[in-house]
C-alpha cells in the first residue's frame, strides 16, 4: 500500500479566518468596570463628611 501523497499547494484546505469578536447591543452589554475612562466626568467623592453637612443627617448629640 503506497503512502498518500502530501497534497497540492493548490489542494491545501484554507486557513479558518481570524475570529471576530461578537457584536455586542446596547441590551446585551456586560456588566462593565464602573471606573470611568478617559473622557468620561464624574463627580469627585469628598475625602471626608464632617457630621451636620448633609442635611438628612442626624444632628450631632450634644
Amino acid at each position: 500500500m503506497a503512502t498518500t501523497p502530501d497534497p497540492a499547494p493548490d489542494t491545501i484546505e484554507p486557513v479558518a479566518p481570524p475570529e471576530t469578536p461578537p457584536v455586542v447591543t446596547p441590551d446585551e452589554q456586560p456588566l462593565i468596570d464602573p471606573t470611568p475612562g478617559p473622557g468620561e466626568f464624574t463627580e469627585p467623592a469628598p475625602d471626608t463628611v464632617e457630621p451636620g453637612d448633609n442635611p438628612t443627617e442626624a444632628p450631632p448629640p450634644q
